[in-house]
């Protein structure tokens, strides 16, 4: 776009995230204290005022030194909420 060369893509760490849908919200706050005590999971609210089933409110990601451990963390968080 402004004629530059690409900078490296190289991979530094894996990373997953799994999607917050207003469903998690339906019995209540979620506990995302217990969903952030698992290492290298980090929180992201879209700052929606009113959940709903099916709407999206945010997700949770995770990194780790593979694919695997990044979606077996991030997949440990949701249960937590």
């Amino acid at each position: 776009m402004c004629n530059l060369p690409l900078g490296d893509t190289a991979l530094i760490t894996s990373a997953a995230i799994v999607n917050l849908l207003g469903d998690v919200w339906l019995k209540g706050e979620p506990n995302f204290a217990a969903a952030l005590a698992v290492p290298g999971v980090r929180l992201h609210l879209y700052e929606k005022h009113a959940p709903r089933a099916g709407r999206k409110m945010g997700h949770l990601s995770a990194i780790g030194p593979t694919p695997e451990e990044a979606l077996e963390r991030v997949l440990e968080a949701k249960k937590k909420l």
